[in-house]
């Protein structure tokens, strides 16, 4: 660990490293994180939309698997600087956008995050009416009382998310066999009742053609992808207090497809039980419970959705949020102060008309969130391991100057922002200069085209604009320029009907490019920061050698 002599710099408590102390999450308390992660509504019918594409559950269980088995390895990769240094991923951030470019990731994931959170709040909250009207008739006829609940499970997140790291780890390990034992209960109840597993386990493929089934498989596995999409950019919020690298990669690959396989599972199996049950496939658990004459197992399944709700929303949506909006105030909000505005921007963005509005859930959480986040997370990703090595500069990253500032590419900081602005301009333009035939097509996104590109046109605006502001350096002009040319070539997917396949793969197009773009930008304007950190990287390692040997 280097030793991080800040002078007179004040930086907020949240953001330092961890101390040795602190580190003290293992395998298990990996392992249990994913679970609690894992296990909750949105996972439970993961596998409806690929079943009723058209796959039958083997296929669909196998591309899910593959998707998590494939999102590990950015989460993995991440994960290392957390291990490695004990830095949150809003300082992580800057070493590869610069000391004031790490804003880009925060906001995005931000926004992504609080949007999540509230849905989370809302599922818990109507949970909890639920079982509150089943103990009690008068709850159930008492109209405010969902608000009540929503209330009180958006405070129960808040004060467990304000205990800090060690809360969440208790919280964890207390729930994650609770939520297996749940889903073995749920399961063998539905058998049971139902006196077979039904039709959706006979069910075939319905693929004409090789080729569809080969379409619809990427579709389905970019959408899962995007599922853990945020995760890659905020795990070091969950692995700087790792004991070692061990502990955070095998309790996380072991545990990131376990959970949501497992239940994906199980809610595919139960739901094709209510197709002998009640003569229709039923996929919302919250639903399937209000069809049950049973009080005590309606109240246990109830309890299950909180338990998942609340442990999923707090360590995947609400952890790093909190930990971004200290960032992005320059530490005048504490952590805590945070979780409570991280809980008003949750109710602001009205989960409840986001819960009920399928196309935005879909399309704008997943699918564009994908496209969002990819570049962010192979940028990110490629500084970490290809242009640094693994090797950086603390004191750069709470400090303003030296390697923060990218002295050396500060001649690329014009062009960035007059490529930014200049894209917009001929984006905006194009928006009403193309036919109206294909301007007021509604796109994938569920609005027109002409909209979305007026949308990413703002995008890369605002992408110039942070340039512009900080010409003077704290941002890497690569990165921005990265960012805005991936972004277009996953735009072109969506504009473009014969490169659709560009936006239907966008997080893994966008990681890839992003990934590409920038070590071959930061090669051509700054490779001999790219040839120190290589040396520095093999001295460590010499020196690594040299003390396990002595």
């Amino acid at each position: 660990m280097q030793d991080l002599n800040l002078g007179n710099a004040k930086v907020a408590p949240d953001l330092l490293p961890t101390k040795p102390g602190e580190r003290n999450w293992g395998i298990y308390s990996y392992f249990a994180l994913w679970i609690g992660m894992d296990i909750g509504i949105p996972t439970y019918y993961l596998a409806s939309s690929l079943i009723v594409g058209g796959m039958d559950l083997k296929w669909a269980m196998i591309n899910i698997l593959l998707a998590n088995v494939i999102i590990a390895f950015p989460i993995l990769a991440n994960g290392h600087a957390g291990a490695k240094y004990g830095i949150p991923s809003t300082i992580y951030w800057r070493s590869a956008f610069g000391f004031n470019g790490a804003s880009i990731a925060a906001i995005l994931r931000g926004v992504v995050a609080a949007g999540w959170c509230g849905i989370q709040f809302w599922i818990g909250g109507s949970a909890l009416n639920t079982v509150l009207g089943l103990l009690f008739p008068a709850w159930a006829a008492w109209a405010p009382g969902k608000w009540v609940c929503f209330g009180v499970f958006l405070v129960l997140n808040i004060f467990i998310l304000v205990k800090g790291m060690g809360a969440i780890q208790k919280m964890e390990h207390w729930c994650a066999p609770m939520l297996i034992i749940w889903m073995i209960v749920l399961l063998v109840w539905a058998r049971t009742s139902a006196g077979s597993w039904g039709p959706l386990v006979r069910q075939e493929n319905t693929f004409a053609t090789t080729t569809e089934f080969l379409t619809f498989f990427i579709v389905g596995l970019n959408s899962n992808i995007s599922y853990w999409g945020s995760m890659p950019l905020t795990v070091t919020d969950l692995t700087k207090v790792a004991k070692d690298q061990k502990s955070h990669m095998v309790g996380q690959f072991v545990g990131i497809p376990t959970g949501i396989v497992g239940l994906a599972l199980v809610g595919s199996l139960v739901t094709s039980c209510t197709v002998v049950m009640f003569g229709e496939a039923i996929w919302d658990p919250v639903a399937l419970t209000g069809m049950i004459d049973n009080v005590p197992l309606v109240i246990g399944m109830m309890a299950f959705l909180m338990i998942a709700t609340l442990t999923t929303n707090i360590a995947a949506n609400a952890l790093t949020p909190a930990v971004a909006i200290v960032h992005l105030t320059g530490g005048k909000i504490n952590f805590k102060w945070a979780a409570i505005v991280l809980g008003v921007v949750g109710v602001l963005m009205r989960p409840w008309v986001l819960i009920n509005d399928m196309g935005v859930y879909m399309n704008f959480f997943l699918n564009g969130g994908g496209a969002l986040l990819g570049p962010i997370i192979g940028i990110t990703i490629c500084h970490y391991f290809f242009v640094c090595h693994t090797e950086l500069n603390l004191r750069s990253l709470y400090v303003p100057e030296d390697e923060s500032l990218y002295t050396n590419l500060k001649k690329f900081n014009a062009p960035a922002y007059i490529f930014c602005f200049v894209t917009a301009a001929v984006l905006v333009a194009l928006s009403f200069l193309l036919p109206s035939g294909w301007s007021q097509t509604v796109c994938t996104l569920g609005c027109t085209h002409q909209f979305s590109m007026i949308g990413m046109a703002v995008i890369i605006a605002l992408l110039g604009l942070l340039m512009y502001l900080n010409r003077k350096g704290g941002v890497n002009p690569i990165s921005i320029i990265a960012i805005a040319l991936s972004f277009l070539v996953i735009f072109l997917g969506l504009w473009v009907p014969a490169l659709h396949w560009l936006y239907d793969a966008s997080i893994i197009v966008g990681t890839v490019v992003g990934m590409a773009l920038y070590y071959l930008l930061m090669k051509l304007g700054d490779s001999g920061y790219m040839a120190a950190k290589k040396a520095e990287h093999l001295k460590a390692l010499q020196a690594e050698t040299a003390a396990k040997e002595a």
